[in-house]
């Protein structure tokens, strides 16, 4: 029987003491000027924020840890080992791909053209089906995190498309830092293993170590730290933010899971190796460009209706977050009808301390009862754009990698 407490405890121990070290607290710093740079965008469009950066932060951490401990816990269930995955090779490889588009610094390339190159090549020295579970695992990490993290990424923003339109749009973004136990096999004189041995069951690993122990030794697992991280960046203009999300967690998790399953069998069938070298950096590729390609055709939904104003998101902590939703259309607050962002300022300018707000949510009209908090005479909530506004973000579709990066600089001088 496989010791489910006993292992639950090593990592969640290890995922703990993780987070004091200096690497997850440098990456959470880095995360943290990731999200003040969002923030600083939102304060040019519409003057306010949603969430505070103590609070992003905080949640990126929170979520990180769970990451770190469900991660950790599907590659010891595995069997993925630190020995043979060639993350000397894998990290240069991204980085060199980074220099054609930031969002190729991911696994799913680096370690796919790794795994390919030993595949067709017989270099690197690698274990092509560890390092493809590697790669699987962390993406369905990556699904989980995108499917439970909440809208304290979903950052509102004003785009102008590629017809000139400027349209109400959600950027979803979320950097988590992963603290990581790892598995490494350490060779130990046969018959002296030291105390406090997990006795394992002898299904497991499901994927063995093709190394062999140096002569009158076996292997011992033991667990390491690693501090890693994760990274998802979306936009949402068809479609309410949540739906977004789920759909993306779903679709990378399909991916992820036929992945791991291809990584498994690979290890019995060598002739699958290099169908799942290939589906790692394809596969993930395709799934972004029909998913992008889906969202950006879609009519945009943040638009002006034809009648009342809509929400496009509300201010944390404000009376609108406790009534409203993206998407909803007021049409009425306090008994004084509101069609522009006029009538709704003067709607709240004569509204009593405790008032009702008439809207339609998904084809259906709602009532809801509202008050303004005390002393307070703000309903905190960001409309869609009218069209007229000076601060906006340009969609194009072109690359921008390092060296996009770089010259962009010095154009700047």
């Amino acid at each position: 029987m496989f010791p489910w407490s006993d292992i639950a405890l090593l990592i969640i121990s290890g995922a703990l003491g993780i987070i004091f070290e200096f690497n997850f607290l440098l990456i959470l710093a880095l995360v943290g000027y990731q999200y003040w740079q969002t923030q600083k965008r939102q304060l040019k469009m519409f003057g306010v924020y949603n969430y505070t950066l103590t609070q992003q932060v905080l949640l990126a951490g929170f979520y990180g840890l769970i990451g770190g401990i469900t991660g950790s816990f599907l590659l010891t269930l595995v069997g993925v080992t630190l020995n043979q995955l060639g993350l000397a090779y894998i990290w240069p490889v991204a980085l060199a791909l980074m220099l054609i588009n930031m969002r190729f610094l991911c696994f799913a390339y680096a370690g796919g053209l790794v795994a390919l190159s030993n595949v067709l090549f017989g270099w690197p020295e690698v274990d092509v089906p560890q390092v493809l579970a590697l790669v699987a695992v962390l993406h369905i990490t990556e699904s989980l995190l995108i499917a439970i993290s909440g809208g304290y990424s979903a950052m509102p923003m004003i785009i102008k498309k590629a017809d000139g339109r400027l349209v109400g749009a959600f950027s979803l973004q979320n950097f988590w830092p992963l603290p990581l136990v790892i598995l490494a096999a350490v060779a130990v004189p046969a018959g002296n293993a030291a105390g406090g041995i997990i006795h394992m069951p002898e299904w497991w690993p499901l994927l063995p170590l093709s190394l062999e122990p140096p002569t009158g030794s076996s292997w011992v697992y033991a667990m390491a730290p690693v501090v890693a991280a994760l990274g998802y960046t979306d936009m949402a203009i068809a479609s309410l933010p949540r739906r977004r999300r789920l759909q993306s967690a779903l679709n990378l998790a399909v991916y992820s899971i036929v992945l791991l399953a291809l990584a498994l069998l690979a290890a019995k069938y060598s002739w699958l190796k290099v169908i799942a070298a290939v589906l790692s950096p394809v596969g993930h590729e395709l799934l972004i460009q029909m998913d992008n390609r889906r969202e950006l055709q879609a009519p945009p939904r943040f638009v002006p209706p034809p009648y009342g104003v809509m929400a496009l998101d509300t201010v944390v902590d404000t009376p609108a977050a406790k009534v409203l939703k993206p998407g909803d259309i007021i049409t009425n607050l306090a008994g004084i009808p509101v069609n522009n962002r006029y009538d709704l300022a003067a709607a709240i300018s004569h509204a009593p301390e405790q008032f009702s707000i008439a809207l339609e949510r998904d084809g259906k009209d709602l009532v809801k009862e509202i008050r303004f908090t005390r002393g307070q005479r703000r309903l905190g909530v960001i409309l869609v754009p009218d069209g007229d506004e000076q601060y906006y973000a340009e969609m194009n579709d072109e690359r921008y990698g390092l060296f996009d990066w770089i010259i962009d600089k010095f154009k700047r001088r």
